[in-house]
């Protein structure tokens, strides 16, 4: 019976360290938050087989608020304050268009990602290479060809 209350007190602790996580996004904030150490993640992990699902799912919802917290403030601006002569006045709403862009590129990668097309001439290099080391320029590019044809 007392190793069953030991086990629902862990529980309770690793469950609390999970909701923190998930509110907080890192393991030193979450661990503070519940009153342990951040080594508690590693132990748990290595000794509760159900740890790592739970841990998964709650690293998902910490995405999901990262990703919401992205998306206002792209989207929806922050207000923040005017001041003169030291004294709020009034407020005027501010939006990230470098947050915008990073919500389209991963929304949409193949639109937005970044491009960049290499070309090379790998006959012209084998030959080059081959001739520089002094081989045989048709033995290498016959090397090169099965080792390409292979990818």
């Amino acid at each position: 019976m007392a190793g069953r209350r030991v086990r629902e007190t862990a529980h309770v602790k690793r469950d609390a360290f999970l909701t923190a996580f998930a509110e907080l996004g890192t393991l030193t904030h979450a661990a503070a938050r519940v009153g342990t150490d951040r080594s508690s993640h590693y132990y748990w992990l290595r000794n509760d087989p159900d740890y790592a699902g739970l841990f998964e799912e709650a690293s998902q919802r910490a995405n999901d608020a990262l990703e919401r917290e992205m998306r206002r403030r792209a989207i929806e601006g922050v207000d923040k304050p005017v001041f003169h002569n030291g004294k709020v006045v009034g407020s005027i709403r501010e939006y990230s268009d470098t947050l915008l862009i990073f919500a389209l590129k991963g929304s949409m990668p193949s639109k937005y990602r970044e491009r960049i097309d290499i070309t090379v001439d790998v006959a012209s290099e084998v030959r080059r290479v081959a001739s520089e080391l002094g081989l045989d320029e048709a033995t290498v590019l016959a090397e090169a060809e099965a080792i390409l044809s292979g990818m």
